[in-house]
């Protein structure tokens, strides 16, 4: 039995994957055989009944249709034995055979028409025209699935087709707009630090220039710092407007001295500590100053404003900055520590996520509120260019209470 389940499980396989032009003949010849069928059937049962009739006078009717006109047309004296109403009864029975082919054909071949549409053409027209509601009424969560080889099958795969590549358009188009979001809100948190610099500096010329308390060569010196902020501004501004997400940012390593780096942190540092405030301290090797790391320095610069900002806006009174050379492992370390409340138990696995916000903004009911973000965008970036650079970053409490944020590039020429 199974093997004739099997048998018979194959040959509707075969029926069902056939083409819809090789279904429509199979269709159509069944319809023939089973029209030529029935009216032979119906042929031989007018023929069985007119012989009864004749029987009753000891006639039998002869297949050969003349004789049997003869009979109808009066020249056998035999049919003055037949009653009137026998003689209708042979006439309607000999109609009957006659137009049976006619009639058998044209009702099977509505029957075959019938069945085509139920079992060929309705399962997948009313797929079809479900996935099309769907569509129209903007959902794309289904699936369009039609277990056949045959002209629908394929429309239906077609069909599947363009719906995967509408939600992937979707998506993608949805990642671009979350991107373009990203890079906005990077862009305006970027600017926070080096515009605070730029107004410490002229805050400080502002100060003590009218005073006459600052040399020439302090100013120059003052002037070609702001510079050199501007132009970091200007190539910050150019870079993001060029790029549609983090992911296209590459960095570009160049010959560094250990030396040089601190006092580009220092210059963005001392303005901070002149306005007051939070007192910024950076420790760093001596004995490393000479040292060269294949270093992106604007990437590098931005984690650090990054960081730096964060560690500001939660400060009581210190940021503690330490940078160090590991030469073992070829890492760059940034630790930025700053004497705030520290970390909550959540922000330590998720405050580098986009758009975070802290416990204590969101227990405040502060989110919306401009200027209080907790984290957020920030530290994302740090981690996604710290990744790039073959870092990572890492956030912790310190032990003497206040957070702790470490960062670490990949700092050789490989």
């Amino acid at each position: 039995m199974d093997w004739i389940d099997e048998k018979i499980e194959k040959l509707r396989n075969r029926i069902r994957n056939l083409s819809l032009k090789q279904a429509l003949a199979v269709y159509l010849l069944l319809a023939v055989l089973a029209a030529f069928l029935c009216s032979f059937l119906i042929q031989q049962i007018c023929f069985w009944a007119e012989n009864r009739i004749f029987a009753r006078y000891g006639m039998k009717l002869h297949q050969d249709r003349g004789i049997v006109d003869i009979y109808y047309m009066g020249q056998n004296a035999a049919v003055w034995r037949l009653t009137e109403t026998e003689q209708d009864q042979i006439f309607i029975l000999q109609l009957v055979s006659d137009l049976s082919p006619w009639i058998c054909m044209a009702v099977w071949m509505v029957i075959a028409a019938v069945l085509f549409y139920y079992k060929r053409m309705k399962a997948p027209f009313d797929i079809l025209k479900k996935g099309a509601d769907e569509m129209g009424r903007k959902n794309l969560d289904f699936q369009i699935y039609y277990d056949s080889a045959d002209e629908m099958g394929q429309l239906c795969r077609t069909f599947e087709q363009m719906r995967s590549a509408i939600v992937s358009d979707r998506e993608e188009l949805w990642q671009r707009i979350e991107d373009q979001k990203e890079i906005n809100a990077a862009f305006a948190h970027d600017m926070r630090t080096p515009l605070t610099v730029l107004r410490g500096y002229s805050e400080l010329l502002g100060r003590y220039v009218p005073e006459g308390k600052i040399s020439e060569q302090k100013l120059i010196d003052t002037l070609a710092l702001m510079t050199r902020q501007l132009q970091r501004l200007e190539d910050y501004t150019k870079t993001m407007r060029h790029i549609r997400s983090f992911e296209e940012i590459e960095p570009v390593r160049e010959q560094i001295r250990f030396r040089h780096l601190s006092e580009h942190i220092r210059e963005i540092t001392d303005p901070l500590n002149e306005a007051g405030g939070v007192e910024i301290r950076l420790t760093d090797r001596q004995e490393q100053e000479d040292m060269n790391l294949w270093l992106d320095e604007s990437l590098f610069l931005e984690v650090f404003e990054n960081l730096l900002s964060n560690a500001l806006r939660y400060a009581v009174k210190q940021v503690q900055i330490t940078l160090e050379w590991d030469e073992s492992s070829g890492y760059l370390r940034l630790y930025v520590y700053d004497d705030g409340q520290g970390f909550g138990i959540e922000e330590l696995h998720t405050a580098s996520e986009p758009y975070f916000r802290g416990e204590k903004s969101l227990a405040d009911g502060q989110e919306n509120e401009p200027g209080k973000e907790h984290f957020g965008i920030g530290l994302h970036i740090c981690r996604m260019l710290a990744e790039k650079h073959g870092g990572s970053l890492n956030l912790a409490n310190s032990i003497e209470g206040g957070a702790l944020a470490s960062v670490s590039f990949f700092c050789r020429n490989s």
